[in-house]
């Protein structure tokens, strides 16, 4: 932008402006507008500004559009090295041609090796051979399963033969027959505990088929009696007694301390007390 801060000096002071006018107005600050007019563009803050200020400037003063000031404002493009294009030329086609040498050089390798690992083509013999060989191993095949199909199976759980025992004759042992029992009258005759501080006792006359025998027994004792049709009982203190007759329980005949008289004889269902 060269010339341009003189063409704004001059217009500024031919239409006597000052400096704080076009401040106050366009709102830049007066030591950019003098750093415009001595063409000190370093001191604005960037090329950016730069051209906004100068812009403003220049429409504040009305002369943007004056010819001079259009020539003065076109950017101007830098001068074309011909030089640098034809060598850019030069660098395209070489790097061209070094891709096509480089496809070249692959396609030649592939061939070579398809060459070398491509196996040549069968013949007729051989291909006749061939389909000799695999038949003969399928017929092969076919009879071997002929033959195991043929061959019966072994029996996989063979059973063991059949063992007959011989068991000994083993004689009955002998039966002995029954003891026998007694058919007339079995009576027992316990002293019970009633009272733990006390030791109970009884006297006591028994007589059995008229045969007479006197006892005298204390807690904790059992008298037995047998008699083939009748037993007669004469009971001191009887409430300690307790009879069994025939394995029958009758208790006690009386409450202790009483002396009980009391018969009993043999019948056809058993026994029976005598009245």
């Amino acid at each position: 932008m060269k010339g341009i801060g003189e063409i704004l000096k001059k217009e500024r002071e031919a239409q006597k402006i000052t400096l704080e006018q076009v401040e106050e107005t366009t709102k830049i600050r007066r030591k950019y507008l003098e750093a415009i007019e001595r063409e000190a563009f370093e001191v604005l803050p960037g090329e950016v500004y730069v051209k906004g200020f100068v812009a403003t400037y220049l429409k504040y003063l009305g002369i943007k559009n004056r010819p001079d000031v259009v020539e003065l404002m076109k950017p101007k493009e830098p001068p074309v090295d011909i030089s640098e294009q034809i060598a850019a030329a030069e660098q395209i086609h070489k790097e061209q041609a070094s891709r096509k040498l480089q496809r070249s050089d692959k396609h030649s390798k592939k061939k070579e090796v398809k060459e070398v690992f491509e196996e040549p083509p069968l013949t007729q013999n051989t291909k006749m051979i061939l389909l000799i060989s695999i038949t003969a191993i399928v017929v092969l095949f076919i009879l071997q399963g002929l033959y195991s199909i043929s061959q019966p199976k072994p029996n996989d759980n063979p059973q063991p033969p059949a063992i007959t025992e011989v068991q000994d004759a083993v004689e009955p042992a002998p039966v002995e027959p029954p003891a026998p029992t007694y058919q007339g009258l079995e009576m027992t005759l316990e002293i019970l505990n009633l009272d733990p501080n006390k030791k109970e006792k009884s006297w006591m006359k028994v007589t059995a088929d008229g045969q007479a025998t006197e006892y005298n027994l204390t807690e904790g004792q059992v008298q037995a009696v047998q008699a083939d049709t009748q037993i007669d009982l004469h009971l001191g203190n009887a409430g300690v007694v307790k009879v069994t007759i025939n394995g029958e329980d009758l208790g006690t005949l009386g409450a202790p301390g009483k002396v009980v008289k009391q018969s009993y004889r043999l019948t056809d269902d058993g026994f029976a007390p005598v009245e």
